[in-house]
C-alpha cells in the first residue's frame, strides 16, 4: 500500500485547479522543485553552485570537526578518501558540477591534509 501522506507528486507546467484535482484524486500532496532525493539535490535547469552548496557545507563541516593535527598525513588522506568522495560519488554521476565548487572543494581538502585544518594554507616544499 502507498502510503498518501508520505507521497507527492511532482508536475512541470500545469495550472493550479489541475494539479489541485490530481491531489484530490490521488491523496498525494504537489511538491515542487527544488528538493533532495537520497542526498542529491534535484531540480530543473542547470545546475548551478547554489544547488550544491549545502553538499559542500556539509563537506567543510565534516573537515572542521575532524581533528586533524592528531592524525599523520596518511591517516589525513585516507579519511578524505572514505568520507568525503563517497559524500560526492553519487551527486557526480548525477550531475557536473560548476568547476569554482569544485575548485573549493578540492582547496579545502588539500588545506585538511597538508596542514590538518581546512581553512589554514600551508605550503609544503617537495624534494
Amino acid at each position: 500500500m502507498v502510503n498518501a501522506s508520505k507521497s507527492k507528486f511532482y508536475s512541470g507546467a500545469i495550472s493550479l485547479s489541475r494539479a489541485h484535482t490530481i491531489s484530490s484524486i490521488t491523496g498525494f500532496s504537489h511538491g515542487s522543485l527544488p528538493f533532495n532525493y537520497l542526498g542529491v539535490p534535484l531540480f530543473k535547469g542547470k545546475p548551478k553552485s547554489i544547488h550544491f552548496k549545502p553538499i559542500v557545507d556539509k563537506i567543510n563541516f565534516k573537515l572542521c570537526a575532524w581533528k586533524g593535527r592528531l592524525l599523520t598525513i596518511m591517516g589525513r588522506v585516507q579519511l578524505i578518501n572514505v568520507v568525503i568522495s563517497s559524500m560526492l560519488t553519487y551527486s557526480f554521476h548525477v550531475y557536473k558540477w560548476p568547476p569554482s565548487l569544485l575548485n573549493d572543494i578540492a582547496k579545502s581538502m588539500r588545506n585538511f591534509i597538508w596542514s590538518g585544518n581546512w581553512e589554514q594554507r600551508k605550503l609544503c616544499t617537495v624534494a
